[in-house]
């Protein structure tokens, strides 16, 4: 058999409620000439009775023992025969021209490793939520100071060149959360990323995210992405523009953690994250500011339409100056 031109895998474990609708999102895309590889991570659930009701032949499972999620999306990368490679996870789906959509942007883009887009959120039984997730990026000529700006990217949205794997790398297996991060951060010094304004799946928001704010693993999953920008800035060989990015990340990712602390009711640990901010972010009076403004848009504004159309505004006006300056 000839391969194909897209490798989809999809890490799954203990999915029983979502994993059916995701796969299907998969294999009813208009762009068909694609494999799914389903890493089945030791589910202990009906997931594996689910996976072998689908008779499409496009669909391989590879069971394995519970390793995580970085040794599952290892183990379907190292299976991958297609030129372009993407990710889903088992409880989010795509739209039916989801790779389409983003081949296309590919296509017109040959220099680019990855083409990025946004992700609307819904609610476990697929009402529309109005978060998004995917963003432009901070310098859209310089993808690896952007992602070390803040992490702009939507993972479930990523189609990647399988060349990205092969300098890049494969997912750090030490690494509980934040693994995206950290491998987009590599594949970022040798290639810039395209971004497609537009949304192309849905993330899904229930009791049992990983990462959500009622997992057992919340505090472990902010503590990795701190783990994701020390193992970056450890690196000898950093250029100096990109080593002058490190108070400016860190300032970012510890105002976005007490934000979400913040979201917790969780005022302590929140106060603990802004101050580390104001110490590693070398401006402190505009550190505070930022802290501010980033306050007043989650915890006022936000509530109301009115005011995230605001927040929207504001976003997009100072976007629009920094591209033209």
């Amino acid at each position: 058999m000839s391969p194909p031109t897209v490798s989809v895998v999809m890490p799954v474990f203990n999915r029983e409620r979502f994993v059916g609708e995701a796969v299907q999102s998969i294999l009813s895309q208009t762009f068909a000439n694609l494999e799914l590889i389903v890493v089945d991570d030791g589910s202990t659930d009906r997931t594996s009775e689910i996976l072998r009701s689908f008779a499409d032949p496009r669909l391989h499972v590879i069971r394995q023992e519970n390793r995580g999620i970085g040794a599952a999306m290892n183990t379907g990368l190292r299976a991958v025969r297609g030129e372009y490679v993407a990710r889903l996870d088992s409880d989010d789906v795509w739209l039916p021209d989801m790779l389409e959509a983003q081949l296309r942007v590919l296509e017109a883009h040959p220099h680019a490793g990855l083409v990025y887009a946004r992700a609307q959120g819904m609610e476990h039984d697929g009402t529309p939520h109005h978060s998004t997730w995917g963003i432009p990026q901070r310098y859209p000529d310089d993808s690896l100071r952007s992602m070390l700006y803040g992490d702009c990217t939507c993972n479930i949205t990523i189609v990647a060149r399988r060349a990205c794997f092969e300098r890049g790398g494969l997912y750090d297996e030490s690494l509980a959360t934040g693994e995206d991060w950290d491998l987009w951060l590599r594949v970022a010094r040798h290639y810039p990323f395209a971004f497609n304004d537009r949304v192309v799946a849905r993330f899904r928001w229930h009791e049992d995210n990983i990462t959500g704010p009622n997992s057992p693993h919340y505090v472990d999953s902010l503590d990795g992405r701190v783990r994701v920008l020390d193992k970056f800035f450890s690196q000898p060989d950093l250029p100096a523009p990109i080593t002058a990015m490190k108070p400016v990340a860190y300032q970012n990712l510890h105002v976005g953690t007490g934000l979400l602390w913040l979201g917790r009711r969780e005022l302590r640990r929140a106060l603990r994250s802004f101050g580390k901010a104001v110490r590693q972010g070398g401006n402190p009076p505009v550190t505070l500011l930022r802290i501010a403004w980033f306050v007043l848009s989650w915890e006022v504004l936000g509530k109301f339409p009115l005011g995230r159309r605001f927040v929207a505004w504001q976003a997009a006006t100072r976007r629009r100056w920094r591209e033209e300056r």
